[in-house]
């Protein structure tokens, strides 16, 4: 078995971006619904959620497609939320020095619990959702909820809208810094990318990182990160655009392979890769951006977290619509890579916090469907 996930992995290692180009995908259907999601819910949380209907959901967009002023009237929320005070408390969380990095600080303490587990697509499809509602709720944004859609992107990450450093964008790449490639892992180097310094244009240009990049040693080993890991050092926010990762990982056939996965087991391989062996898609958007947006733990502190994410979930929704009949798959257990060994989780399994953000108990069954339980959108383009 584990042979056969390697040779799954130096597969999608190899794809090459040369010869993919842009396929078709067709606009959504009416609303999906999932039988055995819908049918889960109904038994298990009678009564509990408002029906999702055509007429009120939401539609989530491609970043690069939409009007430049609603780009920027995203980018205006997001430095609102920056805006905001922290509700944290300074003694444990001192990086946590507004409610935008509040996030951020959720996501460091819920690391260990919602990666490489039971609970990653789920906890990732919510808390993006909840950071979409406060977007709304708190700074007063009325436009569509944004991915980066990597593949269209992979071969011109500067020059595409996302990412060319222009007020529409969500800045660019940071000053060059040299040529020094990136050890992941013996024998797994990658070429460094085209920044790595500072992030000098676009709206969070001049943005600060507030916590250093936390070794994910401690999610392999199943061991708490220090407490010391929440210190407050200031320096800014950097970025290394990497072509090379872009083209590798995130390109069409890429992403393709993983919504055509036969099973829960395959998609999540081909998402997430083999841990210093290979990237998968998701973590490959991860290594595109360089620090701090490339560590497991202290990701979220570069706001392109969000629109990468809302990415992940589309691409996650997808895979549910080409298998209906799996759509409430789940797969993994309790702790990351099984470390220390728990239990699988179920559809019963209660999902991780979200912090203050959202206190409200929900179980993994409720979160499958983008269209049933607490959700009400969908995506522009199916993949």
């Amino acid at each position: 078995m584990v042979k056969s996930l390697l040779s799954a992995a130096a597969a999608a290692l190899a794809l090459s971006s040369s010869v993919f180009a842009a396929p078709q995908w067709s606009p959504w259907s009416p609303t999906t619904h999932f039988p055995v999601v819908n049918n889960w819910i109904a038994k298990n949380c009678p009564g509990k959620y408002q029906p999702c209907t055509d007429a009120n959901i939401s539609i989530r967009k491609d970043f690069d497609s939409m009007a430049p002023a609603e780009r920027k009237a995203y980018t205006d929320a997001v430095n609102c939320l920056r805006s905001k005070p922290s509700q944290l408390d300074q003694t444990l969380y001192p990086g946590a020095i507004n409610r935008f990095f509040d996030y951020a600080m959720v996501h460091v303490n819920e690391t260990r619990n919602v990666h490489l587990n039971g609970f990653f697509l789920v906890w990732h499809r919510l808390f993006t959702h909840v950071y979409e509602q406060d977007l709304r709720n708190t700074c007063g944004y009325t436009g569509a909820f944004p991915y980066w859609n990597w593949p269209a992107t992979a071969d011109n990450l500067s020059g595409s809208p996302i990412f060319n450093g222009d007020e529409y964008s969500m800045s660019g790449d940071g000053l060059y810094t040299g040529n020094t490639p990136l050890t992941i892992a013996p024998g797994f180097v990658l070429p460094h990318g085209g920044g790595g310094g500072c992030v000098t244009t676009g709206p969070f240009a001049g943005m600060n990182r507030t916590v250093d990049d936390i070794s994910i040693d401690f999610l392999i080993n199943g061991t708490a990160p220090p407490q010391s890991a929440y210190a407050k050092n200031e320096s800014c926010l950097t970025r290394d655009l990497n072509t090379f990762v872009a083209q590798t990982w995130c390109n069409y056939t890429a992403v393709q392979q993983v919504v055509e996965a036969p099973d829960i087991d395959t998609f999540q391989l081909l998402l997430n890769g083999v841990v210093g062996g290979s990237l998968g898609i998701h973590s490959g958007a991860h290594f595109i951006m360089g620090s701090p947006a490339s560590n497991i733990f202290v990701s979220a502190q570069d706001p392109i977290w969000y629109p990468l994410h809302v990415m992940l979930d589309r691409v996650y929704t997808s895979w549910q619509i080409r298998h209906p009949d799996l759509a409430n798959a789940t797969w993994g257990t309790y702790t990351p890579i099984n470390a220390p060994p728990s239990a699988n989780v179920t559809l019963d399994s209660i999902v991780p916090s979200r912090g203050y953000f959202d206190t409200q108990t929900y179980t993994i069954g409720e979160l499958e469907s983008t269209t049933a339980g607490p959700f009400c959108y969908k995506y522009d383009v199916n993949i």
